[in-house]
């Protein structure tokens, strides 16, 4: 499949990107992903009207997942990208209007989507992000082995408190500090989510010593900060203009007294050291496990980090970024 792939490499020279030392791809089947995600959406009722669904189309996020996991199985693909289609419903619901600024609401719905994730409570079908998260909970359980499903529904239950922590850092007009919001952006991103997903482009997920080893757990740590801190740079222009300050630029110009243009600056020397830093563990970890099925994963996780800012680049949720980071400048 890797021979039919698109790959790219995308420079700090073009449109304000960074730089990566391995090239993106994109799955070959993303049209194909788009139309049956759009279908699901469609047939599960996820959207109430069709602004919602202009939103999903919009975020492209079948691209986001072609581009996340440009080798995975057309089963893997669809997966994700469905479930990306309902992470954005909910974080949009977590993040504007009243259900943003109200803490008590967040955790209610949190225990309730927790509860039915779980099976500790009977599911209310009525709620179309419930219905989209037990589909996408059902299909993992239903293919692949049940330790993985655990796994995955602890990484996503970390998003649902990180929502609470931001619900509550509105309602108190709080901007958090610096190192507080490096260590909950690791969880409100939902990325530890996607990092199993990219075991399942393997012929069984990672046993637990391999997974939960330091060094292993330090290609995922810098794969989540990469992502997020990414996304923040991308998104900065809509969340300045909503008034957001879950963003590690807006976090940084609060706590260090920083102009916009030295926030930004900032960031991206945090970023370059961070892939730096990823580099040097990932041949560590090969020394270790000089395993097939280990080097696939550092693959894919390669292509996951290149392959998101070449999403970011194109999505139409990211819009604006070029005047503000040309007037930062």
């Amino acid at each position: 499949m890797s021979s039919d792939r698109v790959s790219v490499v995308v420079s700090k020279s073009e449109s304000y990107g960074f730089d990566y030392p391995f090239s993106a791809s994109c799955h070959p089947n993303v049209d194909v992903v788009h139309r049956r995600t759009l279908q699901w959406v469609r047939r599960l009722r996820l959207t109430a009207d069709h602004r919602a669904l202009s939103r999903i189309k919009a975020a492209n996020v079948a691209h986001l997942a072609a581009w996340l996991l440009p080798s995975a199985s057309m089963q893997t693909v669809q997966l994700a990208s469905d479930f990306t289609a309902a992470l954005f419903l909910l974080d949009d619901s977590y993040d504007e209007g009243s259900l943003s600024v109200d803490p008590e609401a967040v955790a209610r719905l949190n225990e309730r989507y927790l509860g039915e994730l779980f099976g500790y409570v009977r599911a209310d079908l009525s709620d179309p992000v419930a219905r989209g998260l037990l589909d996408i909970r059902d299909r993992i359980k239903g293919n692949h082995p049940n330790f993985f499903l655990n796994r995955w529904l602890s990484h996503f239950q970390y998003y649902y408190e990180a929502n609470l922590w931001e619900a509550n850092n509105r309602a108190r007009q709080r901007v958090p500090a610096v190192d507080e919001y490096l260590m909950m952006r690791r969880f409100s991103g939902a990325v530890y989510t996607y990092c199993d997903l990219l075991e399942l482009l393997l012929d069984r997920p990672l046993p637990l010593e391999v997974v939960r080893h330091p060094l292993l757990q330090s290609v995922r740590d810098i794969c989540n900060d990469i992502l997020c801190w990414t996304n923040d740079y991308f998104s900065l222009g809509k969340e300045l203009t909503s008034g957001e300050v879950h963003n590690l630029i807006i976090v940084l110009m609060n706590s260090d007294n920083m102009t916009l243009e030295d926030a930004i600056a900032r960031l991206r020397r945090m970023h370059d050291d961070r892939i730096a830093e990823y580099q040097d563990i990932k041949e560590k970890v090969l020394a270790s496990w000089p395993d097939d099925d280990v080097r696939r994963y550092l693959d894919a996780a390669d292509a996951m980090i290149a392959g998101n800012q070449r999403w970011a680049l194109a999505a139409g949720r990211y819009s604006g970024l070029e005047s503000l980071i040309a007037h930062a400048g």
